[in-house]
C-alpha cells in the first residue's frame, strides 16, 4: 500500500490515514453495496400508499425522527384507534445520556412526526403522557378519523421523509428575518423556549462546544460507546438499520478493521473542535432549546419543538445538525445555564442550521422491529 506522492506522513497522521486508506482500498470497497443502501433508505421514506394499514404507516413516519447516535430508542403498540409510544431501554446510550434525557427527546420527535402525519391523514388526535417514573411510562395517542385526507398540501407532512441531520459545512448564507421568526415560532413549545444566535453571537457558543469536546473525547468510555454506533460502511449499516453512517458525515466508507486502526487519532478534542468551529462559522444560525423544568414531560416537549423546527427548516430548503456537547456534559451544561441569560431555564438541545448539501440519508429499522403488537 503506497500513498500519493503529495500526501505526507504528517497529513496521514492528521487525518487518521483514512483518505489514503480509501484510495488504496477502492477495489475492495466497490463491493460495499451502496445501491442497496440507497434503496433501503428510500424505502423507509416512501410516500403513504392508498392501501395498507394507516396506523402502521403512522409508525413508519414517526420513526423518521432523529435520535441520538441514530439509536431509534422507541417501541410502538397498536390497538383499535390508539398508538402507544414506549422508550426502548435496550437502545440506551448510558455514557453520553445517563438520565435518558436525549432518549425522551427522541421520543418527542417521533411523537411530533406521528401527530403531523395523523393530521394529514384526516385524524383528530388526543395525546396523553403516562409518566409516573415506572417501566411502563409511555405516550398514548388516541386517533379519531374525521374524514378523508384533507385537500391541498401539508408542507410539514411532506418534509418528514426529507428532513435529515446534515453534518457538513454549510455555505454561510444568512436566513431572512421573516424566516427566522417563523423558525423560532415553530421551535416554541409548552414550557420550551428557543434562543436564537446569529452572526457574532454564535461565537461564544463555540467555547462551550470546545469544552464539551475536551470532556467527552478524553473519556474512553464515551469514545467506546460512540464507536459502537458508527457504521463505517454500507454493509454494516444495512445489517443493523441504525447507527451513524460514516459517509453520512462526509467521511469515506471503510472496512471496520481499517477504521479501527485510525479512529483513535480521529477522535481527538482538538480535531473535533476544529471541525465544529468550521461548521459553526458556515452556519446561518444556532438555536438553543431551553425548558422551564428538567423532567420527562419537558424533554418530550423539547424533542417535539426541535422536530417542528427541523421540519419547517426543511420546507425552507435549510439543513440542520446537532451540536449537543454543551447540553450533554453536566459541568458545561451548568455553565451554559448560568452564563447565557436563560433565567434558570435548562438547556436541552443545540442545533445549527443553514444552507448546505444533501448527504446520504440514515436508515431506519423496519416497522415490524419496533412494534410490540399489531392491530387486529
Amino acid at each position: 500500500m503506497s500513498l500519493p506522492a503529495t500526501y505526507t506522513r504528517r497529513d496521514f497522521l492528521q487525518t487518521g490515514g483514512v483518505a489514503a486508506a480509501t484510495l488504496a482500498l477502492s477495489p475492495v470497497l466497490a463491493g460495499c453495496g451502496s445501491g442497496d443502501y440507497e434503496a433501503a433508505a428510500n424505502a423507509a421514506r416512501q410516500p403513504i400508499g392508498k392501501a395498507g394499514n394507516e396506523l402502521r404507516e403512522l409508525v413508519r413516519l414517526a420513526t423518521l425522527a432523529p435520535s441520538g447516535h441514530n439509536t431509534q430508542p422507541w417501541k410502538f403498540r397498536l390497538s383499535a384507534g390508539t398508538i402507544q409510544l414506549f422508550p426502548d431501554l435496550t437502545r440506551r446510550v448510558p455514557v453520553v445520556d445517563p438520565a435518558d434525557r436525549e432518549l425522551w427527546m427522541s421520543l418527542g420527535g417521533a411523537l411530533e412526526n406521528l401527530l403531523v402525519a395523523a393530521a394529514h391523514l384526516g385524524y383528530r388526535t388526543e395525546t396523553t403522557y403516562h409518566l409516573a417514573g415506572t417501566p411502563d411510562d409511555h405516550i398514548a395517542v388516541a386517533l379519531q378519523k374525521t374524514g378523508p385526507v384533507p385537500a391541498g398540501r401539508s408542507a410539514l407532512f411532506e418534509a418528514i421523509p426529507l428532513r435529515q441531520s446534515t453534518r457538513s459545512v454549510y455555505d454561510g448564507r444568512p436566513v431572512p428575518g421573516g424566516e427566522l421568526r417563523q423558525l423560532t415560532a415553530a421551535g416554541t413549545g409548552a414550557g420550551v423556549t428557543p434562543v436564537l444566535y446569529t452572526g457574532a453571537a454564535m461565537v461564544p457558543l463555540l467555547e462551550y462546544v470546545v469544552a464539551g469536546n475536551e470532556r467527552q473525547l478524553t473519556d474512553d468510555a464515551f469514545k467506546s460507546e460512540l464507536v459502537s454506533w458508527i457504521r463505517f460502511n454500507d454493509g454494516e449499516a444495512l445489517a443493523s438499520c441504525d447507527g451513524l453512517l460514516s459517509r453520512g458525515s462526509g467521511n469515506p466508507s471503510l472496512p471496520r478493521w481499517v477504521a479501527n486502526l485510525f479512529i483513535g487519532r480521529a477522535l481527538r478534542p482538538a480535531a473535533q473542535s476544529e471541525k465544529d468551529a468550521a461548521h459553526i462559522r458556515s452556519s446561518a444560525g444556532l438555536l438553543l432549546f431551553a425548558s422551564a423544568t428538567d423532567d420527562r414531560p419537558a424533554w418530550l416537549e423539547a424533542g417535539r419543538a426541535a422536530e417542528r423546527f427541523a421540519l419547517l427548516a426543511t420546507t425552507l430548503n435549510l439543513k440542520c445538525a446537532y451540536l449537543n456537547q454543551p447540553c450533554e456534559v453536566p459541568a458545561v451544561r451548568a455553565q451554559v445555564q448560568a452564563q447565557l441569560g436563560l433565567n434558570g431555564a435548562f438547556p436541552q438541545l443545540l442545533l445549527r442550521f443553514g444552507h448546505g448539501p444533501a448527504l446520504p440519508r440514515s436508515l431506519r429499522r423496519p416497522v415490524n422491529e419496533v412494534l410490540i403488537t399489531t392491530a387486529s
